[in-house]
């Protein structure tokens, strides 16, 4: 049998000659657009860091060839290649976990000379260490329902940068404002003013009418997306989550369609604590020896549920006593926007009791609320659609009861 030239003839031998049946390989994938770099570990050595096409089949492929029997288990960081490589492992028998690139442990060394090979490797030895707590992985259609309200939040940003371009070529053309068009809503009157200055302006024209048809397009594109939302909102599934949330005073139906779709069931955060450290409403402190240091809540958050709570946590202040009387016995010690953070983390504590409880929100309880304190009337019945058939007429002589 003639043997392969240069480095690879020892190894494959030692590969043909190693059982890897139902021994634990650790594997991490450092993923990238053309190529995936990935460290197989086994019993403390590594087995191998190599570079692979980026493709899960062939990945599949190279474990399987060069390591057959084992029992794969799998690591890469979550980003921007999303869940479908996870996905694709689980459907090959593999196990696969998604982990915060922030929360992979590594030495000070390995951060400094930063290289794909050290990164794969270092997955894989926290893998094999047990260091790692997986992400939440959705299911596919969970995925694709929330890309709807991200793409709503991408549009409107578009559109708040859209605004403040013409705006800014306006004030800088020398173009005064009418005092009753300077606010932050645009009205059609207000779109029908700017395309008469630019009709009066025949060097200017073409520009101010072409910024003005983006700012027209992507509020149609903005409104489109919300009515969509709305449907979707309206579905089965969806409905009675709904109305449980807007029973809860300032949560309205955008910020209860994005609870829904960025949390999807509040039950796999097994307490409220889990689900508070999810949202980022927990206090970060840095302390060493004597010394000890409150920076605030913490850093890690869901940015825009924790803004919309954050929000919502203002109307329910006007709205629900109980909130009103929390919020004022906390300014006497705070400013009020520290205040309205811990309004937003106990409207965040009864949001989850309702959903649990599956019951309406009930204003003027004081106190942290749990689910087994909500004493609420059920969900109302769903209204039926059309008009009501019409059924025989009564006999003579007798009166339908009202």
């Amino acid at each position: 049998m003639k043997s392969s030239s240069g480095h690879s003839a020892p190894e494959s031998k030692s590969m043909q000659l190693m059982n890897y049946t139902d021994r634990k390989l650790f594997i991490g994938i450092d993923v990238h657009k053309k190529r995936w770099q990935v460290a197989v570990l086994c019993e403390g050595i590594m087995l191998c860091n190599a570079s692979i096409a980026a493709s899960a089949d062939e990945l599949i492929s190279y474990l399987h060839k060069h390591y057959p029997g084992g029992d794969y288990q799998c690591v890469y960081e979550c980003g921007a290649w999303g869940f479908t490589l996870c996905r694709q492992l689980w459907a090959a028998g593999m196990e696969c976990m998604l982990v915060n690139p922030n929360d992979i442990p590594g030495t000070d060394r390995e951060r400094r000379s930063k290289t794909d090979p050290i990164d794969a490797r270092r997955m894989a030895k926290a893998l094999e260490s047990g260091m790692l707590h997986s992400v939440y992985v959705p299911t596919e259609k969970e995925q694709k329902q929330r890309s709807l309200i991200r793409y709503r939040k991408k549009l409107w940003a578009d559109l708040v940068r859209a605004k403040n371009r013409l705006k800014s070529e306006l004030k800088s053309q020398g173009i005064i404002l009418p005092e009753k068009y300077d606010r932050a809503h645009w009205s059609h009157n207000f779109l029908t003013w700017i395309a008469g200055v630019a009709e009066k302006d025949t060097w200017l024209k073409e520009t101010l009418m072409l910024m003005l048809e983006q700012v027209k397009l992507l509020r149609k594109l903005l409104l489109k997306t919300e009515l969509q939302l709305r449907v979707m909102m309206r579905q089965e599934c969806h409905q009675s989550q709904v109305q449980l949330l807007q029973s809860i005073p300032g949560i309205g139906p955008l910020t209860a369609a994005l609870f829904l779709l960025e949390i999807g069931d509040v039950k796999r955060f097994k307490t409220f604590d889990q689900l508070n450290r999810f949202i980022g409403f927990c206090p970060d402190s840095n302390s060493s020896g004597e010394y000890e240091t409150h920076t605030g809540i913490s850093v890690r958050k869901h940015k825009s549920l924790r803004s919309h709570l954050v929000e919502a946590a203002w109307m329910a202040i006007r709205k629900d006593p109980a909130m009103l009387a929390e919020y004022q016995r906390l300014c006497k010690r705070m400013k009020g926007h520290k205040a309205a953070v811990r309004i937003a983390r106990k409207l965040l504590r009864r949001i989850r009791a309702v959903l649990i409880s599956q019951k309406m929100y009930v204003r003027g309880i004081t106190g942290n609320l749990t689910a087994e304190q909500i004493d609420a009337p059920d969900l109302p019945a769903p209204k039926v659609k059309g008009r009501p058939k019409k059924g025989p007429a009564p006999a003579a002589g007798h009166h339908i009861s009202c």
